[in-house]
């Protein structure tokens, strides 16, 4: 994580208008290639895939249209050259228009910095680190016991009572902790590559970049699915960035 200074635009602070200090992640953003379109529909109360786009397709039974999107690591600098492929949902009221819509992008290549400069905030979808098989003390943070327990210091003193004769799903055990999809909302976009006050000497990021205020789950090099912030609705504003500093990131 790098480290900038902003100007506080939080008007109900005390400290509105001064330097802030905040920590950053780069995130890097390659082009997104569309592919393919597929199509989904209602049958029996069951969304089944229709295939894809064609002039035969019956838009009566269209209920979703989606776009199929290849990521190639290896525009971004990384070392891989098989895409990550998804389905991304082509959104609005009017079936007829995200299909027009879906027909003018296909094979085109879309460039995810314009959008997300755009959004302000922005939710960031996930796998955590995998950290193994791990006990109680670890994974849940109980207390440990006294030395002299009976069996075990490192587990809970009781794990239920005798009637109803079952464990609780809230009962803090022992079993796999990370490695698990997760979602941190609200994250600001402090900026995105080339826009005034945000180029960075990347030596190893060859693609489009973006600043996120705070930390993202995940390893270095993970894929991540960056959506526009769904729990906050509010006007948005461009920070003034006052300093940036790459110290303290590994990339």
């Amino acid at each position: 994580m790098g480290h900038a200074i902003i100007t506080d635009d939080r008007e109900s602070t005390p400290n509105f208008g001064k330097p802030l200090f905040v920590p950053f992640t780069v995130v890097a953003i390659p082009p997104m290639h569309v592919v393919d379109t597929k199509v989904y529909g209602y049958y029996d109360g069951y969304l089944i895939n229709l295939g894809k786009l064609s002039d035969s397709l019956d838009i009566s039974k269209v209920y979703e249209v989606r776009a199929v999107v290849d990521v190639i690591p290896k525009e971004s600098g990384f070392s891989q050259k098989k895409p990550y492929r998804l389905e991304i949902p082509v959104s609005g009221k009017d079936i007829n228009a995200n299909i027009e819509y879906l027909k003018k992008i296909i094979n085109q290549t879309i460039q995810p910095k314009d959008i997300i400069s755009k959004w302000g905030y922005v939710d960031v979808i996930g796998v955590t680190k995998g950290k193994g098989f791990q006990g109680p003390v670890k994974r849940f943070g109980i207390k440990r016991k006294q030395h002299k327990s009976r069996k075990t210091v490192r587990a809970v003193g009781a794990i239920g009572p005798w009637h109803p004769a079952s464990v609780m799903y809230t009962v803090p055990r022992a079993g796999q902790m990370g490695y698990q999809r997760r979602t941190i909302y609200n994250l600001r976009v402090l900026g995105v590559s080339k826009e005034p006050g945000v180029s960075l000497p990347m030596k190893k990021i060859t693609s489009d970049y973006v600043l996120l205020n705070g930390s993202v789950q995940g390893p270095k090099g993970r894929p991540l699915l960056i959506r526009k912030a769904v729990r906050i609705d509010k006007e948005f504003k461009p920070p003034s960035i006052l300093y940036l500093s790459l110290e303290g990131i590994k990339v």
